[in-house]
């Protein structure tokens, strides 16, 4: 099936329609996030706490070290971010195109398959496209405790954009720690797993220590003293 086959009056009249719904569902949305009622209790603190932590990123030269490296990547004079800020980052990055972008440049470095992205510009194309990216990002090697939530990116809130960038940076980290160029200049190591050995011998003595201890009533610590059988009354004398 074409479209060439299809009148232009309807076709024109289909274009109209879908042009017109992406409109309304953008303005929806726009008036959902200005409708939100205010963040308080234990969630306006943990938001308190993320902007306190963009400002320390940004201090250490975090952000700014991210956008060169997109930029970098795209070379490309129409994907140029305006500033290093939260909110530009924001703007930038919020369709999720940019990410699955830099996702397939670092996938081609390793020989692995382009991943599809839409370029329309609603709500769900545009977290289809970010949840791509999260998924290729941790198939390259970003610990799965980095990676953000869609709403972090596409909400556009100064806190949450803190997991973007700790994300991003993680990504950065992994492609120098292979030599991809153009490399990644934010500081930092890869976090290393840390596996403890034990031997048959010193498993057995800690699980007899521990056992022990649980039948030492005596010395204060856990017995089974003053408990009764289901089902049967206590008697106060």
């Amino acid at each position: 099936f074409s479209l060439q086959h299809v009148p232009r009056n309807v076709r024109s009249c289909s274009s109209s329609f879908l042009v017109e719904h992406q409109r309304r569902l953008s303005a929806n949305v726009s008036r959902f996030n200005m409708s939100r009622a205010s963040k308080s209790g234990i969630a306006a603190d943990i938001e308190k706490r993320l902007e306190g932590k963009w400002d320390d990123l940004e201090e250490e030269g975090v952000p700014q070290a991210i956008v060169d490296w997109i930029c970098a990547i795209l070379d490309n004079p129409d994907d140029v971010c305006d500033d290093a800020n939260w909110d530009s980052i924001h703007r930038f990055l919020k369709d999720g195109t940019r990410l699955v972008r830099v996702a397939n440049v670092l996938r081609e470095s390793e020989n692995y398959d382009p991943i599809k992205y839409s370029r329309v510009e609603s709500p769900f194309f545009c977290m289809d496209n970010i949840g791509k990216f999260l998924k290729a990002a941790e198939e390259y090697g970003v610990k799965r405790v980095d990676l953000f939530q869609t709403t972090d990116l596409y909400e556009g809130i100064k806190g949450p954009t803190v997991n973007v960038v700790t994300c991003l940076h993680g990504l950065g980290l992994v492609s120098k720690s292979r030599a991809f160029i153009p490399e990644y200049t934010g500081r930092g190591a890869i976090a290393q797993e840390n596996k403890r050995g034990f031997t048959e011998e010193e498993i057995r003595a800690q699980s007899a220590s521990v056992i022990g201890k649980q039948h030492s009533g005596s010395f204060g610590l856990a017995s089974q003293a003053g408990m009764r059988a289901p089902g049967t009354q206590r008697h106060i004398s």
